[in-house]
């Protein structure tokens, strides 16, 4: 049986130190905060997650496999949309090759008629001019001015500048330096002004002071007309204009384009010559410079 906890004598000598029992609510909080503190530590100091695995080569192997099936199903695809449109586009290229066809046999029916009725109108003209004092005066003025502005057809002697391509090598058509440029075809008919020409026409295509060559998707155009190689310029002249003409600069730029890059460059006389009358709009508007007496005074 348990003996009796004698109370505290109050007079007494302390003794050993006794265990204080906590209370169990403090306990409880305690361990609260513990619980809290512990937590919050061990969540900033965890291991961070770990990193995902890499694919494996079978699953690699599947994205590839899909990607090329993309892609060869895009491509057939496209190639097959080709197929079945092939005949359209052919029909359509025909239909457009038959009507630039069809547009050029009206333009040269238009030419011929144009050339018919400035026969009339000349003829109408004379007539009229012989029954007028003056008539004759006034005849010779136009026919100048029908010559220098390439109004009516030309024959007479002459010489011919003759441009080519150089001729295809082994590895195809030639290369964009090996063609005639604009340029090339300008030269040979400055070249033949400078020379003495009266009349000049590129491939039936009379120059005119409203000439135009100039060059567009890889063809020359001559009064806004293709043509095509080779190149012949014909010009009407005295008989020194073939001389001076290989004698000048111009020339010799065209003999160096030759012998560097192969195209074909030469020049001849020619017996008799007709050159068409031009195709291009004839000026509207025209104002005689008179000299300025001034300068003239200043010369003398």
């Amino acid at each position: 049986m348990a003996a009796p906890v004698p109370p505290e004598d109050p007079g007494a000598a302390p003794g050993p130190a006794q265990a204080v029992v906590e209370p169990p609510a403090a306990r409880h909080r305690l361990n609260l905060i513990e619980l809290i503190t512990a937590d919050a530590v061990t969540s900033d100091y965890a291991d961070p997650q770990p990193a995902p695995a890499a694919p494996s080569r079978g699953q690699q192997a599947l994205v590839v496999a899909i990607a090329l099936g993309v892609v060869g199903f895009v491509l057939a695809l496209g190639f097959s949309a080709r197929i079945l449109n092939a005949p359209a586009v052919d029909s359509q290229r025909v239909a457009l090759a038959e009507r630039i066809a069809a547009e050029q046999r009206e333009q040269a029916a238009l030419a011929r008629e144009v050339a018919v009725l400035r026969e009339e109108v000349v003829t109408a003209r004379a007539a009229e001019l012989d029954r007028v004092a003056g008539g004759a005066q006034v005849a010779a003025e136009v026919a100048a001015l029908e010559l220098a502005t390439g109004y009516v057809a030309v024959r007479g002697p002459g010489a011919v500048v003759e441009l080519t391509d150089a001729r295809a090598g082994a590895q195809g058509a030639p290369s964009d330096v090996e063609r005639v440029l604009d340029t090339d075809v300008q030269r040979a008919v400055n070249g033949l002004w400078a020379a003495g020409a009266e009349a000049i026409a590129v491939n039936d295509q009379r120059v005119s002071t409203r000439t135009a060559i100039r060059s567009a998707a890889g063809a020359i155009l001559v009064n806004y007309r293709p043509l095509r190689p080779p190149y012949r310029v014909a010009a009407i002249g005295p008989p020194g204009m073939l001389a001076a003409f290989e004698a000048g600069a111009d020339a010799a730029y065209l003999a160096g384009v030759a012998s560097q890059y192969g195209i074909g460059f030469t020049s001849e006389p020619a017996q008799e010559l007709l050159l068409p009358a031009s195709t291009s709009p004839l000026p509207e508007q025209a104002t005689v410079i008179e000299p300025d007496e001034d300068a003239q005074g200043d010369q003398g």
